[in-house]
């Protein structure tokens, strides 16, 4: 038997929760599939996220008054390692529009233009940049900054080039190509401590153990994106209805 859990980002009849059985006995497969169709569906309450969700703005709000530090948050709805591009700049805007941010760093946002810009124009430089937004402009438009270029480097296996820009209390990493930020390591390389700072924001998921570790608080941002996490607020117009949790009052049995 197979559990397939479905694909909330696939606008598609065929995209949801299924039970595959496979024998001899068509009776003794039939039974068989109603009653893992009925433990799936007795435990969809049990599925919630690990960590406490809500806006970007939430998230901040509940970072900022954590009494310790460093707090991540997961930029969800824009995780390349789950589909997103890795470019949509909604919660660096959300971040740099605050003053009661004490320090933060944002990795990363892919936008090659932006970074040889930063490395044409050297360390120490201060540029306005258009960031972001250019891959999946549908989810967030490019958003205008002007900062310190603070470090330049060209050797990432993944993401290419990497410039590092100051804005305001925040620290941006921008990347020629997405990557998703994993490991403490992946900080350190360019020159950053997440632990000196307050809030560490990634563009991932759930936090992988090395990062887990290091968090004294994690919280997950709804956010736009290719991979939005909030899946009520999603829009369909080929999915069978009703569904869960777009239909959360529904009365299904297999």
């Amino acid at each position: 038997a197979s559990i397939f859990v479905g694909y909330v980002w696939a606008d598609e009849p065929r995209a949801t929760a299924t039970i595959v059985v496979t024998g001899f006995d068509d009776a003794a497969m039939q039974a068989e599939a109603r009653r893992l169709g009925r433990i799936y569906w007795e435990a969809r309450h049990d599925f919630v996220f690990g960590v406490p969700a809500g806006s970007a703005d939430e998230c901040l709000d509940w970072a900022v008054a954590a009494p310790n530090q460093p707090v991540f948050i997961s930029d969800s709805g824009d995780n390349p390692t789950a589909g997103g591009v890795g470019d949509v700049p909604a919660f660096a805007e959300r971040l740099l529009a605050r003053d009661d941010i004490p320090s933060a760093v944002l990795a990363s946002i892919a936008d090659e233009t932006a970074v040889s810009h930063c490395h044409a124009a050297g360390l120490n430089a201060t540029v306005t940049l258009s960031l972001g937004g250019k891959l999946d402009p549908v989810h967030g438009r490019p958003l205008t900054v002007t900062g310190r270029v603070i470090h330049l480097s060209s050797d990432d296996p993944v993401a290419g080039q990497i410039a590092v820009v100051q804005v305001k209390t925040s620290k941006l990493i921008l990347a020629q190509r997405r990557k998703p930020y994993h490991y403490i390591a992946d900080f350190q390389v360019l020159g950053i401590d997440p632990h000196a700072h307050k809030i560490v924001v990634v563009k991932i998921g759930y936090l992988v153990p090395d990062l887990k570790q290091a968090a004294a608080h994690a919280f997950l941002a709804l956010t736009p994106g290719a991979v939005n996490q909030d899946i009520p607020s999603l829009t369909y117009h080929r999915i069978q209805r009703p569904i869960y949790p777009l239909d959360p009052e529904i009365n299904w049995m297999p």
